[in-house]
């Protein structure tokens, strides 16, 4: 593989990264998240569904981010 396709293959893994952190934070925002907890949270290997589900069956967030980790 030469220079040129290591550095495109790079970049698509990060623009699939980029694109995963920001559907994460999206997310996070939409169940009620300030945007630094969202950001913080989007990097961490949280399950982002167990904590829709947690908080839409009524768990604080705080909880459920305890609970999901």
């Amino acid at each position: 593989m030469d220079e040129l396709n290591i550095v495109e293959v790079d970049w698509r893994r990060l623009d699939d990264e980029l694109h995963v952190f920001r559907w994460r934070t999206q997310r996070l925002l939409r169940i009620g998240y300030e945007p630094e907890d969202a950001d913080r949270l989007a990097f961490s290997p949280v399950d982002i569904h167990e904590l829709e589900h947690l908080i839409g069956n009524g768990c604080p967030l705080e909880t459920a981010v305890r609970i999901a980790a």
